[in-house]
This record gives C-alpha cells, structure tokens and sequence, in this order.
C-alpha cells in the first residue's frame, strides 16, 4: 500500500529504482519491458525487467535493511558524514528508506536476484502477491483481515545464473502488471530519465565525468533515451538565448555572485541589501520598505545557470526564434538537481514550481520573465542544504520551516533584478536598433520614393500625383505624432509633479483636519479668544495649501509654453523647500554652494526648470533612503558663469551598465518606485530649449554617488 499510494505514477516508480542502482554505483541500468503489445499496452505475459552492474545486497543486507521498511542506515550514515558511496564517491540520493516499495506500484509478482563482488551465490527473492486484492483486505476473493507476519517472501540462494556476464548487481523482475501502459508514456519515461542526472549532458552536450547510462529497451528494441529535438536544443541554448548566466547565492555573504555570457572572470556580485534589490516589486510585496540587512535565509548556498530568450514578436538577427523553435522551448523549464540527480517534478512543462506565472498573474507582470522564454537548472547538495529535503512521495521538496520559502523566493528575486537589469539593457539595445534602422535607411520615405520613380518611368502622371499626396500627408502625420508625444510627455511630467505637491498638501489637509476638530471642541467652552486664535492656525494652513497649488500651475502646458530668461536659484530654494520635511525624515543634508558669483540664468520656463529639480531631488532622496550610511548628503554646485549646476548625491551612484540607458523612456533601476520616466522627461524638456541634462564627467563630480550635470546654456 505504501509503494502503491506513496508513489505518483509508474514512471516515478521507475525511476525510484533507477535511483537505487545509481546508490548502488552501477556503471550502467537496464529497463526492459518484455512480451509487451505491438502499441506498448500490457497483457498477461508482459514483465518489466531493471538490471544493474551495481554492488548487489547480501543475505544480511536483504533481512536487515531491504526487507525492514523505514531502515535509517543511509540517513545515520550521511548524519555521521558518510555521505558518498564507497566506489564511484557519488552522493548518496536515498535517506528514508521507503523508496523501495516503488516495486510494488508496477506489480503483483516480483522476483529480486542479487548478487555482490565477493558472494559465490545469487540472493532470490519471490514476492507474490497476486492472491491479494489491491488493498489487502482480501485473499483469494474471501474478505479477511490480513497482517505482516502472514505475509511471506521467500529468500533462497543458488549458484549464480542471472548475473554472469557480471560478477555483481541486481535484476529486478516485476509481473502481474498493475499500470496501463503504452507508447505514450513510454516516451514520457525517456524524458524522464534523460532528465535524471547530469543536467549539463542534457542542456549542453557535455558529458559529465561520472557517467550513469540508463537504458530503455522495448520487446527486444532499444529506444533512444534522446529525443529527435536533443540536439535542436542544444542548438538554441547554444545560438539563440539572449542572457546566459550562470552563479550562485552565498548565503554567508547574502549575495548573488554570477557571470553573463561566456566571460567566467568577469564576476558581479549583488547583495541582498542593494537598493536595485530592496526595490524589487517582488521584495517589497514581502518585507515593505524594511531594508532587512540582518535578514538570514535558511536555504542555504545553491548554484544556477538559466538561458534566457526573446519571445516578442517582430525580433530580428541572432535572437529571432521561429515557431517551431518557441514551441520546443516551452518544453523545458527551470530544472532543480540536487547532488546531480533531478528533483521531480520540477522542470516539468505543466509545473510552476516557482509561481512565475502566478506572480506575473497577480503582480507586476512586467518585472519578470515568462516561464517560456526560460531555460536552465538550479544545483543544491545534501552538504549545503540540508533543509531542502524531498517529499516523501516524491512530488518535490518538503514545506517546513522558513528553507523552502526562502529558497523560492530568492530564486525568482534574481530573475526579477536580472529582468530590470541586464534584459532591460538588451531590449532598449533591440528597440534603438529597431527605431534607428528605421529612421538611417529612412525605410517609408525610400518606398515612396522608389514607387514614384518607377511610376514616371511608366509615364504615369496620375500615379505620380497620388504618391506625391501620400508623401505630403506622410509628413503631416509625422509632424502630428510628434506633438502629440511632445504633449504625452508634458502630462506625464504634471502627473509625476501633481503626486509631490499632492504628498505636501495632503499634509496639510490632515494638520487642518485636526485643527478643525479642536475649534469644533473649543466652540462648546465659548471660548471666543481661543477659537479666534485656532480659525487663524487654520487660515494659515489653507493659505499654504493654495501656494502649494499655485506651484502646481506653473508646471502646466500653457505656461511651460512661455519662455523667459529665468534665475534658476530662486526656483531651486522653492523645490528645496517643497523636499525639506521629506529629506529631513531621511535624514538628508543639503547642501548648496555658488561656486562663481554671476547669476545662473536659464532661457526657458519656470515649469521646466522646477520639473527637472522636482526629478532631481525625487531621485536623491530615494536613493539614499536605501543606504545604510548616516553622513546622506545632496551638494547642489551653482556655476552661473559657465552656465551649469551640478547635483550630486553620496546614494550607491549609477551602475557602469545602465549609464547609456538611464535618460530613456520606461527604463528605471527603482523597482517597483520607478516608472522610467523622470530623467527622460527631464531631458525631452531641456532638449526641447536647447539645454541639457547628463552625468557629469568624472573631474566634475563632488560626491561618490550619482552626479547629474544640467546645462542651461544655449546649445548650437
């Protein structure tokens, strides 16, 4: 009843005795199914045979450990450090002691010859079961109650027949077949099994030094354990994948340390207190705004290497991917090994062991990859995690305790970062190569171009007219959808600007709430001085609610319109002032310094210059909110004689990777804070009044953090 209950299917029973064989450092296994029908269905003569060249059992270990259900020799073993087998040093795979009873999900009648190095004998063992019903609650069709001791299996030894040709293993004969079975889930047992060990063998090609070679042979047919698409695999993880990565997580120095592409010097290292992490929709969905530096995740060190693809459509060059090659992706997903043999059901096309899927569902479904567009496989060992421990029916790993949890979620954190990072870099790559390849070979105005040549040359007045009218009304149009994101980009600049002030006037409004309240509790005291004295508290607060609002119309498209030679200092105490409760909470000095006397003077409008310092200082002050140092400084350096200002912070600064995309639409470091649109509106507007924005060079830098040099003199 355990083998049949405990275990899923047929296949996972399989492969539990396959298992078995590894332990027992067999070079080799053998799976024959024989007497079987033409479609691999089963009838009374049918029997699956699993042979081995493993180290066999001895009468002794037969009556000890095989026929003692739950026998803790091999988990005492690894808790005394005995965690490799005696001759190939493989990592011991079985602890609890029931997998055995696998034989008994495939069949009634079972016949076990064994046989070790030294022994002169074969060990037999003869199950037969087949008087007894499924549940054991009946013999021969007469209901009885039934207990272990009337149950015999008898154990004889002869001189050796079965194992000849070597002079050691196992031959595990099953009949009386239980299972349906057929070609189908044939198949589906070679993809189990080529799965089974060596991931790096199965994804790359490579073989591994510790080979295990498994094999399935069908009424005297051997049937390939590599399907017909192995090597068109190999081949897309080979060419087609955007990112290949490969590290892991040390859990001692609460970071990922890994390597991109095929460069395995050039490390990055990643801690778990790095703002790009602690702002991951993901991350903050768990812990809040928390920074949980002193946070320990219990999963222990584990290593990954995932392949990662460009689904989208419309892609060209090295990355393109046809139907036919997405559809053998979707085959695949993230494998989990531990000590180099596969941990089922994980890796599994129907399986999400991950909730991938689940969290893009319900979450933010842009900051994570698809389950598709994913490849790769994840090492943890008995030595390293010992919390991560299988179920027992084999249906993946135990939840107890805080080590699972912790080891997917961190496991799907990485992907997020990798995500917003290194993808996010690549798709802006994509989409300039796209847009530029456009815009250099000037693609619809060549078509215009080509048919009315051609039209002319047929004489074809007519034709030459219309396109004539078709380029004209092209160029119309062209114009049009560039006010028209012109103007997307002045909301969106109100939209972000509307939310500061909001956050300072609702501030307000709760001060004059409770201001309200204490007026309402003075009128029952009549007393008139008192009350007079809270109505002008309350005048005062709305009075600052109405020039927070005023503020607000400054930043609107009518007056963003009206360009005027403009102090920027003045404008600049306004938006320092409208930060100074926020960086006073985040404990954030600021710092400003006029580094030459004559005036800073800017030749725009008062909406662009407040706009691009609100970016600023929102940008600042998130930053350094996610630091744990106590000296956070903003220096704002004022040159009015070279026509610049420099704003700089001692935050983690700007990664060297995302500098040449930081000024682009939708592409943000903040995680779940970030839209990607403050600095490229910031420099949309500048640009539209013939100033700048950019990272100042490394001589102008005042601090180690991030640097922004705005430039308001007049470019040619």
């Amino acid at each position: 009843m355990l083998g049949d209950q405990l275990i899923k299917n047929e296949r996972i029973a399989l492969v539990e005795l396959i298992k078995n064989s590894y332990d027992a450092d067999a070079d080799w296994v053998r799976v024959r199914f024989e007497n079987f029908n033409e479609d691999m269905s089963a009838n009374e003569e049918s029997s699956i045979v699993i042979e081995d060249n493993g180290s066999g059992m001895t009468p002794e270990d037969i009556r000890r450990s095989w026929m003692n259900p739950a026998t803790p020799q091999k988990y005492s073993g690894k808790k005394e450090g005995k965690r490799r087998t005696p001759g190939k040093n493989r990592i011991i795979q079985g602890e609890k002691g029931i997998g055995r009873f696998a034989i008994l999900k495939l069949g009634r009648n079972i016949t076990i010859t064994t046989r070790t190095k030294d022994s002169k004998f074969e060990s037999v063992l003869e199950y037969d079961f087949t008087k007894f019903d499924d549940d054991f609650v009946s013999e021969n069709g007469e209901k009885k109650e039934i207990f272990l001791d009337e149950i015999k299996i008898d154990c004889s030894e002869f001189s050796p027949s079965k194992i000849i040709r070597q002079s050691q293993g196992t031959v595990i004969e099953v009949k009386s077949l239980k299972e349906e079975w057929g070609k189908r889930i044939i198949e589906k047992l070679c993809q189990d099994i080529s799965s089974l060990t060596d991931p790096v063998s199965r994804i790359t090609g490579k073989k591994a030094e510790d080979s295990f070679d498994i094999s399935i042979i069908c009424n005297g047919k051997s049937e390939s354990i590599e399907d017909k698409n192995t090597e068109n695999l190999r081949g897309l993880i080979e060419n087609k994948p955007v990112l290949k990565i490969q590290g892991e997580f040390n859990s001692e120095k609460n970071a990922f340390v890994f390597t991109e592409g095929e460069d395995k010097d050039n490390k990055t290292e990643i801690k778990l207190n790095d703002p790009k992490i602690t702002g991951l929709w993901i991350w903050r969905k768990l812990f809040g705004y928390e920074r949980n530096e002193n946070k320990e995740f219990r999963c222990g060190d584990f290593k990954f290497h995932f392949y990662i693809f460009d689904f989208s459509l419309g892609i060209s060059g090295k990355h393109e991917l046809s139907q036919q090659q997405k559809n053998l992706l979707k085959e695949h997903r993230i494998y989990l090994y531990r000590d180099g043999v596969r941990v089922y059901p994980y890796g599994d096309p129907d399986d999400d062991w991950l909730n991938i899927d689940v969290t893009r569902g319900t979450g933010r479904a842009g900051d994570f990859f698809s389950n598709d567009q994913l490849i790769g496989w994840i090492d943890i060992s008995q030595q390293h995690n010992p919390e991560l421990r299988d179920k027992t029916n084999r249906e993946g790993l135990i939840e107890k305790g805080s080590a699972v949890r912790d080891f997917m979620f961190l496991i799907p954190t990485f992907l997020s970062y990798i995500k917003q990072s290194s993808y996010s870099r690549y798709q802006q790559k994509q989409k300039d190569r796209n847009i530029a390849g456009i815009v250099r070979q000037k693609i619809v105005a060549g078509h215009l171009a080509d048919l009315k040549t051609s039209l002319e040359k047929k004489g074809d007045k007519q034709g030459v007219r219309e396109v004539t009218k078709i380029e004209k009304k092209y160029q119309r149009e062209k114009d049009f959808l560039i006010q028209r994101a012109e103007t997307t980009e002045d909301l969106a600049g109100v939209g972000l600007s509307v939310e500061m002030a909001s956050h300072d006037i609702m501030l307000m409004m709760g001060r004059a709430k409770d201001i309200a309240k204490q007026i309402a509790k003075m009128s029952r005291d009549s007393d008139n001085n008192e009350i007079q004295e809270q109505a002008d508290m309350l005048l005062g607060c709305i009075s600052q609610i109405t020039e927070g609002m005023q503020d607000v119309q400054s930043l609107f498209k009518s007056s963003k319109r009206r360009k005027k030679a403009l102090k920027v200092v003045p404008i600049l105490d306004k938006i320092n002032q409208l930060y100074e409760d926020l960086l006073k909470k985040r404990n954030i000095d600021c710092e400003k310094l006029v580094v030459r006397g004559s005036p800073l003077v800017a030749d725009t409008t008062d909406g662009v210059v407040m706009q691009v310092l609100i970016n600023l200082f929102d940008n600042a002050s998130y930053w350094l909110d996610t630091v744990g140092r106590k000296d956070k400084k903003i220096i704002i350096t004022v040159d009015g004689d070279q026509g610049e200002l420099i704003f700089s912070d001692n935050g983690p600064g700007i990664d060297k990777e995302d500098e040449p995309y930081i000024f682009e639409a939708f592409y943000s470091g903040k995680g779940q804070e970030g839209r990607g649109l403050g600095l490229y509106i910031a420099r949309q507007l500048l640009e539209r009044h013939d100033h700048r924005i950019s990272l100042a060079p490394r001589q102008q830098r005042k601090l180690p953090g991030a640097n922004f040099l705005v430039s308001f003199v007049r470019e040619s």
